[in-house]
Formats: structure tokens, C-alpha cells, sequence
């Protein structure tokens, strides 16, 4: 097995602690920094987060963390502009953007601009959705998200692979036009661990990434679905990455030992969420999480950061 990879999931952050996280982060080795996203608000909602939270109170916890009129929410393109700007080893990704919620083409723009402006650092983390409220703001139909996200995926590979594409499908038509005139390669990270959602990363997807965060027992038993799946499909044999979110840093040998060798450390847990903490605190927290875990910058990293 490789030595593991560990990446950082933030949201609901200041923005001075984005910029910094990002930059030390950079600095100690940390291989990737994700971006969550919601596009709303909503003043009330019916809907719980898809984690595997263990009971309904769990739940609503998680969702009011993810939906509270408290909580502060950025677009992840210009964010991740800006973590891409000042840093020059740390991989960025969505985790995971609404494809749904996204004309494919605008989103196909966006993400071949993350990917050359980001010198290839760019990873697409995609997800279905699952607040409703959120699709009905927009005018997009909560029932076709799954659909639209299957589709939008198609759409992207096409732009992806450089020159001009035209597309008939069930929810778009275009005539030929052009993304970019070079192919560019952005993996794809499908997020969730519904069934509908699994099956999509057996079939289409390069990585997966958990919703929340999970327990050993879960992603073990998440990832046999995932082998099962891809082999059902015939894509056993195409590389694949598996991010997992344990809940706690202590939780972190375990997953290593059950072979996870990519691991999503939550910000929190990494980088204190409160903007009264100290920032020389703050890169004590984080420079004691990469001793802990084993986190070593590669030579030509060390002693440099922007």
C-alpha cells in the first residue's frame, strides 16, 4: 500500500482562515483543500443532510450546521480561485458542487479555467443535492437531479476532451460549440451514499467521497457496495480513489489499516472554525495534526510558502 494522502474539507469558514489554512496546509504537505457549497439559505426546509448519522436527532444536528442562518457560504469557483492563487502543491476540489443546479456548459467553463489557471490542480466533486427548497429557488426540478447530473456528466467529459461537441439528450441540446481547444484532464469525484448515488460512481466516477462523515463499519461497508457495483458494471479495472471522512482524528489509524489510503481530515479538526482564536494557534493546531499523522512535505516544499 502507498503512504496515505490527506486533504482538508472546509465550510463555513471566514475568509482570512481560508487563505491561511490553504497556505500552511501547502506548506506541510497536505495533498488537496475541498470546498462545500450550498447556493440558499432557506428560511425553513423538510429535508435532512444524506449522512449516515444514526438517528433523527443526529440529523437535524447536521443540517442545522449545514443550513443555519449563522452559516457563512461562498461560491467554491472564486474560492477556490483564490486558494489556487496563493499556493502552488495543494490540489483543489468541490465537494462537492450541485451539478444539477448548474447549466453544464457554464459549469464546463468553469471547470477548464479551475483546471489551466490551477496549473491541472483542479477536482470536480459532484453531487445530486438534496434540498429541495434549494431547486425549487432556482426553478429546476427537484425529481430530475439525478437525471440532469448524469447527463451534465456526459456533457463535461465531451468538453473536456478539447474542440468543438454537440449534444442531444433529454434535458439539453446544443449545436457544436467548444470549451476548450486542448483536452484537459479533471477528475471526477462523485459524492453521496444513497444507492442511486453509488451506482453513479460505479458507473462514471474516477474517486468517491462520503456525504458527512462515517464511521469505519460504514465506509467499509459503503466501499464493498462500491467494489460490488463496479464490478456488476465491467469498471472494476479503471482506477479509483476512495475519500472517506472519519469523524475524529483519533479515528484516523483505523481507516489507514482497513486501506483507505485517502483521507479527508474535517476543517474543524484542523484549523479551529472560530474566528477568536489566534492565528499563530490555529497553525500550531495544524502543524500538530501533520506531526501526528505522519504529514511530511516533499523537500522541494519545505521552508516555502507564499
Amino acid at each position: 500500500m502507498s503512504s496515505p494522502r490527506y486533504t482538508i474539507h472546509i465550510y463555513n469558514y471566514h475568509p482570512d482562515d481560508i487563505l491561511h489554512l490553504a497556505v500552511h496546509a501547502d506548506r506541510l504537505g497536505f495533498e488537496a483543500l475541498w470546498a462545500g457549497e450550498h447556493y440558499i439559505l432557506p428560511q425553513s426546509y423538510s429535508g435532512e443532510h444524506p449522512s449516515e448519522a444514526a438517528d433523527g436527532a443526529a440529523h437535524k444536528a447536521l443540517t442545522a450546521n449545514v443550513l443555519g442562518p449563522h452559516v457563512r457560504i461562498y461560491d467554491p469557483w472564486f474560492l477556490l480561485g483564490m486558494v489556487a492563487g496563493a499556493t502552488k502543491w495543494l490540489k483543489i476540489g468541490t465537494a462537492i458542487v450541485i451539478v444539477p443546479l448548474n447549466n453544464p456548459l457554464l459549469l464546463a467553463r468553469h471547470t477548464v479555467t479551475a483546471h489551466d489557471l490551477s496549473g491541472g490542480r483542479f477536482m470536480l466533486g459532484t453531487g445530486a443535492g438534496w434540498l429541495r427548497e434549494e431547486f425549487d429557488a432556482v426553478g429546476i426540478p427537484f425529481e430530475q437531479r439525478g437525471s440532469r447530473l448524469d447527463e451534465t456528466i456526459e456533457i463535461l467529459r465531451k468538453a473536456w476532451a478539447g474542440g468543438y461537441f454537440g449534444h442531444e439528450g433529454r434535458h439539453f441540446r446544443f449545436d457544436p460549440v467548444q470549451i476548450s481547444s486542448h483536452p484537459v484532464d479533471v477528475p471526477i469525484i462523485c459524492g453521496g451514499n444513497s444507492g442511486p448515488a453509488l451506482r453513479r460512481v460505479a458507473r462514471v466516477a474516477d474517486a468517491w467521497i462520503n456525504s458527512a462523515n462515517i464511521t469505519l463499519d460504514q465506509a467499509r461497508r459503503l466501499r464493498e457496495t462500491i467494489v460490488a457495483e463496479r464490478e456488476a458494471q465491467g469498471s472494476a479495472g479503471r482506477p479509483f480513489r476512495y475519500y472517506v471522512k472519519p469523524f475524529h482524528n483519533a479515528d484516523v489509524p483505523g481507516f489507514i489499516d482497513a486501506g483507505f489510503e485517502d483521507i479527508v481530515l474535517w476543517g474543524p479538526n484542523v484549523w479551529s472554525d472560530d474566528p477568536a482564536v489566534p492565528l499563530d494557534q490555529k497553525i500550531r493546531q495544524l502543524e500538530s495534526v501533520a506531526a501526528e499523522l505522519g504529514i511530511r512535505a516533499p523537500a522541494d516544499r519545505q521552508g516555502d510558502s507564499q
